[in-house]
């Protein structure tokens, strides 16, 4: 499964919007649901996958939430698009959530970057939750200058490979 990118930025709202096409007959094509979540600070989805719930999980940042200048968020939700479950991670400076990907274990993993933790400037930010939402672990990679997670996929092996952009 491949990490989709939602391009959506907007003021004031993260912006769930995810469209279930049905390919029988691309003229019959429906949407589930659109639905808006956030508060009044900036909040912006980036990447989104169905879940083995049927629900769905979405992973962006918030101005809105969190302890910090801007914090990862993430949001689970029903098969109709309903949140029941949301949290930030991050810490006082700027952190930013860029995919989210459910393993096999049921758990999540995150990947995006820091610039509240690591060895300087931003770096990888990896999140590893289990089943019930609880963080597992949390990773950073990178040196003193800037460094970005883009994109996880957990290995056969049960690791995890991430690709970004370092500077």
């Amino acid at each position: 499964q491949k990490c989709y990118k939602i391009n959506i930025m907007k003021k004031h709202f993260l912006l769930l919007f995810i469209s279930v096409i049905y390919f029988g007959n691309i003229l019959d094509a429906q949407i589930k649901f659109r639905k808006v979540i956030g508060n009044t600070g900036y909040d912006y989805g980036v990447s989104a996958q169905q879940t083995i719930d049927s629900g769905y999980v979405v992973l962006g940042s918030t101005s809105s939430f969190g302890a910090g200048s801007t914090d990862i968020y993430m949001v689970k939700t029903d098969s109709l698009g309903v949140p029941y479950w949301h949290k930030t991670f991050g810490g006082i400076n700027i952190d930013r959530g860029t995919c989210v990907k459910q393993t096999v274990d049921s758990g999540y993993v995150i990947l995006g970057y820091t610039n509240s933790y690591g060895a300087g400037g931003y770096d990888f930010y990896l999140i590893k939750l289990d089943k019930n939402y609880n963080t597992s672990w949390t990773k950073t990679y990178g040196g003193t200058n800037w460094d970005f997670g883009n994109c996880v996929e957990q290995t056969t092996d049960g690791g995890y490979i991430i690709c970004g952009e370092t500077y």
